[in-house]
């Protein structure tokens, strides 16, 4: 799919055409996809998921730590973003844009939710409490983030660690900071 993407829009893709370059068979692409764009952002999902996955012990590491572990999850985003930039553009350009940033927009929604309840289980001042307000907050960070995903994607940006250390000051003033 990635050398596809560097010439071909990915509404233009066909499942021939997808089918022929992975060497498989059409049965075995139905058999996991509807289409070329299920497929696209199955795919593309699957390593979001892998690099925002932040297992936190808050009992047992500072909020600075843990502060320090988001954007290191941040950085690798950001990274993979530019290791596969065509296939990200091409995803964020196509017909697919609202599903593929709804689908963003669920992972870091629950990777936001997820840092909230740490953030009030080690009692950080100003975070928000409450199912209401954290799902509230967890919503606007992610919304926040996928636009960041989507600007640094379409941009030519190749330094991940910079671009993840503006994400931190961006985030709400009562956001912890990284060590």
């Amino acid at each position: 799919m990635a050398r596809l993407l560097e010439t071909t829009p990915l509404d233009d893709i066909t499942v021939a055409e997808l089918c022929r370059e992975a060497g498989v068979h059409r049965t075995t692409f139905y058999a996991h996809a509807d289409d070329v764009h299920d497929f696209a952002l199955a795919e593309f999902s699957r390593g979001i998921d892998r690099l925002t996955a932040v297992a936190v012990e808050p009992a047992s590491e500072s909020v600075a730590h843990v502060a320090g572990r988001y954007v290191e999850s941040m950085r690798q985003v950001f990274e993979h973003v530019a290791e596969d930039r065509a296939g990200y553009r091409a995803l964020f350009g196509s017909s697919t844009r609202g599903v593929f940033r709804g689908v963003l927009d669920e992972r870091m929604r629950a990777r936001a939710q997820r840092a909230l309840e740490v953030w009030a289980d080690q009692g950080v001042v100003g975070a928000p409490v409450g199912s209401a307000a954290q799902a509230e907050a967890a919503a606007f960070i992610a919304g926040a983030l996928v636009g960041v995903i989507e600007s640094w994607a379409l941009g030519d940006d190749g330094d991940a660690a910079a671009a993840a250390a503006r994400v931190s000051t961006l985030m709400p003033g009562w956001w912890p900071r990284a060590e």
